[in-house]
């Protein structure tokens, strides 16, 4: 579909889209605006108002798409919270948000009365998570033309279409997730949505000769050693979250399925580049790949790689009254290019290779995650005087060690297992160390600006204790 003067209610009216959830609901797309629209009248009922920020906090069932439409219809702002964030970190993001927590009764709003559009391409629409170099995360803030327009402009240069069975695992709660559905909604294919777990998900992709999923390495591993047939899979577009899980790649081409690197980002959103499908299995393992958007643009710039396009974000959510925090928002912009803050190379005037994180920000679970975060958990134990938080990969995924310096003068014993309890009581499960160890003092480099930590020895350590266990 055109993406001219529509809006994300548009998206989902004009889509052939059936839309199949795995509790043995199906929708199509009017249906869906439909609900949405009569559960934006019975919000207003509740006093929300358009402008007011409302939580989203939902699996990927039909309830998550009802609500985000009933956001697009009543032109409310819908703050999507990470389902696998702990109580502590939902609560805090929903406060920082200023948004209200709504609980969905179905017996109520069915009888509600469709709502009158007053939505615009131009309103605030929704806010994803995303860890950078603060200790929380930031709210990224997205309006309806950004998120319509995206799906639309990336629907061509994906290529799914209207015969392919797309199937969306990942959760919509995060970008990753959203931009799968939204780009099949756009290209009319039939839609298959379920929470992940490993049979089923193996189960159905044989069952319903699934043409088209996305998912991370760890993801596409997992269903390989489960013996999943991904012999319907035509185009998998795949996340490299673990640098430790390689040829994944090469072991779905064995078995008859087509991987190919992706690339995105919550501020420009997923699957903004895609590794030609026709492309060898060494060229499609790389991550990046050729702009999916022909209005989509890159530079890069001392390593550093910069984006702008349509798919941009609006800002990132003010924590006050204002909806956007223009300083926070205008430190990572250039002259209207977003500073990703990734490090990448140049291919072709459309097409990049990712290489790494130019800061030392950790992925995570699938998501990125400042270090800080875990490291602020770490340090309120009067016990530690400073606190440091590297990835180590695995098998299972990356997962976070710590290393702490005890305060000068304590004559308690440090209690490793306390540290890692207090953590899982307050971060979610993919970020809690797997170990946090003693060191006297960090390894640093001096250099012009004082002395640097060593994260590469810190890595190096944290390797070895983990293979010790």
């Amino acid at each position: 579909m055109s993406s001219a003067e529509h809006d994300v209610l548009d998206l989902f009216e004009q889509s052939a889209s059936r839309f199949e959830f795995d509790n043995a609901v199906t929708r199509s797309g009017p249906e869906l605006v439909d609900d949405g629209r009569r559960i934006a009248t019975w919000l207003g009922t509740q006093g929300v108002v358009p402008g007011d920020r409302v939580g989203v906090h939902l699996d990927n069932r039909v309830e998550y798409l009802q609500l985000l439409l009933a956001c697009a219809a009543g032109g409310f702002v819908a703050v999507s919270v990470n389902t696998r964030y702990s109580d502590a970190e939902v609560d805090e993001l929903i406060e920082r948000s200023g948004a209200r927590k709504v609980e969905l009764s179905a017996e109520e709003w069915s009888r509600s009365e469709p709502i009158e559009r007053i939505s615009r391409r131009n309103d605030p629409f929704v806010v994803f998570t995303t860890s950078g170099t603060t200790s929380r995360p930031k709210m990224v803030l997205h309006r309806q033309h950004s998120i319509a327009d995206h799906a639309a402009h990336a629907a061509a240069g994906v290529g799914y279409r209207p015969d392919d069975t797309v199937m969306v695992v990942m959760p919509l709660c995060g970008i990753f997730g959203l931009s799968s559905l939204l780009i099949a909604v756009a290209s009319g294919s039939r839609i298959i949505i379920t929470d992940y777990d490993l049979e089923r998900t193996a189960e159905l992709i044989a069952s319903e000769r699934v043409t088209c999923l996305n998912g991370t390495d760890d993801l596409f591993h997992r269903l390989l050693d489960h013996g999943a047939d991904l012999s319907s899979i035509r185009l998998g577009g795949y996340a490299r979250f673990n640098t430790s899980l390689d040829g994944v790649v090469e072991r779905a081409e064995a078995a008859g399925a087509t991987l190919t690197g992706l690339y995105g980002m919550s501020e420009v959103q997923a699957m903004l580049n895609l590794r030609d499908p026709a492309g060898d299995a060494a060229e499609r393992t790389r991550v990046g790949g050729t702009l999916t958007s022909v209005h989509a643009e890159y530079r890069i710039v001392d390593g550093e790689l910069q984006l702008r396009g349509p798919s941009l974000f609006a800002g990132y959510l003010a924590e006050g009254g204002e909806l956007v925090d223009a300083e926070l928002t205008a430190a990572n912009h250039d002259d209207g290019w977003f500073r990703t803050g990734d490090l990448a190379e140049p291919e072709n005037d459309r097409s990049f290779e990712f290489v790494a994180r130019m800061g030392d920000v950790l992925r995570l679970g699938g998501f990125l995650v400042s270090p800080a975060e875990i490291e602020g958990v770490l340090m309120d134990d009067a016990l530690v005087d400073a606190a440091q938080v590297v990835a180590v990969d695995q098998p299972t995924g990356a997962r976070p060690v710590g290393f702490v310096v005890l305060a000068p003068g304590i004559g308690k014993a440090f209690d490793e297992d306390a540290a890692i309890a207090r953590c899982r009581a307050r971060l979610a499960r993919y970020k809690v160390p797997v170990r946090v160890l003693i060191v006297d003092e960090f390894p640093t480099t001096p250099g012009p600006n004082g002395t640097k930590i060593q994260k590469t020895r810190l890595r190096d350590l944290a390797v070895a204790a983990v293979a010790v266990d």
